[in-house]
């Protein structure tokens, strides 16, 4: 054997031995977030950074496995198992594909209709004072949208431009009942709302709780035939993620000032949102009535927000969604941080993304919800 082939050797060697020792600690890493997630022991804004990242390690894994398939296959097994066990408790969290139920004798159909809108775009100083093609598009599509109750984040209105009076086009189109966050903000001739519902049924009571900002909880109670539900719109402490800000700095100390800005801003977020999120589970405690919770929660499916939710009402999109339902149109832009979760006693029929409509920051989800008739 020559030297250069013991060499050779030793060098192969090494870096199977970094790899093995690197998998491990991904494996070990893996687990944790799985322990994290699936019985939330803690909820501090450390666990949630781990959680988070969950989906990201089980593609991690998937890649060692892919590798030690191509020079040593006995030792691709601790990352495939730990794949497979991924993919059976949190997989359907990501990817589902469930098929249109039908509507049973006795129940119809109710959609409930919600969107981020990213104030139509009224934020644009121009765009606020003169009618602007843009903002018109987005407001005749949420104004022609069918569907009997429809939830709004950041929503603005301007009573001075009649094609911006939205609360008033709102009720001129079928829509007589709303419940709004910030009420005194409806005649404004700059009215930032925030958070609005709108419905064709009754709206027999409601009630709101503002958080920092334009976010908080607005619910409803809405008479339906002979019944009544509740339905919780929300928008909870933004994630703070701006990757295309990070990857447009040209500069590595602008890289790095805007990557502990996003970080920063992650655990503020962290720590808000599960704060807020006890508002909500409130709400829907309180509820004499079943409970539809809808609305941009800014958080994905691994997250203590998620998985807190998730435990008192069945997630929309799992029990009838199709694909992957990512909902924000931005850059990583393979997440869901909107969501609807509904009672039981209100089953969902039809869970959609509507991805091709791209006005906002997000796109409209819609439930099809069966209330008996």
């Amino acid at each position: 054997m020559t030297l250069r082939t013991r060499v050779g050797q030793l060098v192969a060697y090494f870096f199977r031995s970094l790899l093995w020792s690197l998998n491990i600690l991904l494996v070990l890493y893996t687990c944790l977030a799985y322990w994290l997630l699936y019985s939330l022991p803690v909820e501090h804004w450390t666990a949630g950074m781990i959680m988070i990242t969950l989906p990201v390690a089980i593609f991690l894994n998937l890649i060692v496995v892919i590798l030690w398939l191509t020079t040593s296959p006995w030792r691709s097994w601790l990352s495939g198992i730990v794949v497979i066990l991924g993919l059976l408790l949190f997989g359907h969290r990501t990817f589902v594909w469930n098929s249109e139920q039908d509507v049973p004798a006795g129940f119809m159909p109710v959609k409930v209709f919600s969107y981020n809108a990213h104030t139509f775009g009224l934020e644009d100083y121009w765009t606020r004072y003169r009618s602007s093609p843009r903002a018109r598009r987005i407001i005749n599509y949420v104004l022609r949208y069918d569907a009997p109750i429809k939830c709004f984040q950041e929503f603005a209105t301007a009573s001075e431009i009649p094609d911006y009076d939205i609360l008033l086009r709102f009720k001129m189109t079928g829509y007589p009942y709303s419940a709004l966050l910030n009420s005194n903000e409806a005649r404004a001739k700059d009215g930032y709302i925030g958070i609005a519902t709108f419905s064709r049924y009754p709206i027999i009571a409601s009630g709101s709780q503002a958080f920092y900002g334009a976010n908080g909880v607005v619910w409803a109670n809405i008479k339906i035939g002979n019944d009544t539900i509740r339905v919780i719109n929300v928008h909870l402490q933004s994630m703070g993620i701006r990757v295309g800000r990070v990857l447009r700095q040209n500069e590595l100390k602008k890289v790095r000032q805007e990557t502990r800005g996003v970080l920063s801003a992650l655990r503020n977020g962290f720590i808000e949102r599960n704060e807020q999120v006890r508002v909500v589970e409130k709400f829907i405690q309180e509820s004499p009535y079943p409970v539809i919770v809808t609305g941009d929660h800014n958080d994905t499916p691994y997250s203590v927000v998620y998985e807190r939710l998730r435990r008192i009402l069945p997630n929309s999109f799992e029990d009838a969604g199709r694909g992957f339902g990512f909902t924000y149109n931005r850059l990583p832009g393979f997440i869901r941080i909107d969501n609807q979760f509904h009672d039981p006693k209100l089953p969902v029929q039809n869970f959609e993304t509507i991805n091709y409509i791209g006005y906002s920051d997000h796109y409209p989800i819609v439930g099809t919800y069966l209330v008996k008739k």
